[in-house]
């Protein structure tokens, strides 16, 4: 007999498959951690134990304190970049496998400290020490040294500040003489007409130009101000309404074993600032420049 044929085919005969299908494999339930392999997590504790994390994160932690006593500069820290930047560009990082960040680092700690003095870079050692002994906690031994060397070394820190300031401010009274030996007075018989014009005027840089520092303690204490222009605020105040005298009526420097001496007892200064200080001491700043200046006052005689 032929073989039954499939209806619309009548010529071909029937073939069955060799292998049987395929039985599909229905999915069963998956957990998010077999979808994908989980996330390595950042592990502050592995990267101290390396060598090289912990080298990068001393000398990022010194640059840290140190930053706040070289006055918040950005210098140091530009030249870190561009240290990290020069080192990569020569692809360096390669062989120095990994230790261009921490050298940059170090990088910046040399500019803050070339920027600071060594009780800056002692305050920020134990404050370094003291916050290891308290991320270390209950290591008490730690923290109580850290604590004490923060004392120490604050006080040398604030007593060093104390001392550049008054040596700056000395070097400023200093820096005055000079500039008083551009603005004095030409001749010693325009001293006291200078004085007598500006005190009139309520103008307080001629007289106070004209006044060294030792001229100008005597005038704050005989008039009882704090500064020179309020002295000569005060002076204009007592002179106002008292006429001014001729240029040529005034007396005139004589010699005398203290140096030129000018006699003012009789005229308006005199009677402004007192008799303590009638008599104006006049010296010459600079041997080498024709400049005259106030270097005292002293009482009228009898």
């Amino acid at each position: 007999m032929e073989p039954p044929r499939e209806p619309g085919h009548p010529w071909l005969p029937e073939t069955r498959p060799a292998y049987p299908p395929p039985v599909p494999v229905q999915p069963g339930p998956t957990s998010g951690n077999d979808s994908q392999p989980p996330r390595p997590r950042f592990d502050w504790r592995r990267l101290s134990r390396s060598p090289r994390g912990a080298a990068g994160l001393a000398v990022l932690a010194a640059a840290l304190l140190l930053w706040p006593f070289a006055g918040f500069s950005w210098i140091p820290w530009l030249i870190g970049i561009v240290a990290l930047v020069v080192l990569r560009l020569l692809r360096l990082d390669g062989p120095l496998r990994g230790w261009d960040v921490p050298l940059a680092c170090l990088a910046v700690v040399i500019g803050l400290m070339l920027s600071t003095g060594p009780w800056a870079w002692a305050m920020a050692a134990s404050i370094g020490i003291l916050l290891a002994g308290l991320a270390q906690l209950p290591w008490w031994r730690l923290a109580a040294v850290g604590a004490v060397l923060c004392v120490v070394s604050g006080i040398g820190f604030g007593t060093s500040l104390r001392q550049d300031r008054v040596e700056m401010e000395q070097m400023q009274a200093r820096a005055g003489d000079p500039m008083r030996v551009q603005l004095g007075e030409a001749r010693p018989a325009r001293v006291l007409p200078a004085l007598l014009t500006a005190v009139q005027q309520d103008d307080a840089d001629p007289v106070c130009r004209l006044l060294t520092p030792e001229a100008e303690g005597q005038l704050l204490a005989a008039v009882g101000v704090a500064s020179c222009p309020d002295a000569v605020a005060e002076l204009h105040r007592r002179t106002s309404g008292v006429p001014g005298q001729d240029e040529k009526q005034l007396p005139q420097p004589q010699a005398s074993p203290d140096g030129l001496v000018v006699d003012a007892c009789s005229t308006a200064w005199s009677g402004a600032a007192g008799r303590e200080l009638g008599r104006i001491l006049i010296m010459q700043t600079d041997p080498s420049v024709q400049r005259f200046a106030v270097r005292g006052f002293a009482p009228c005689a009898g």
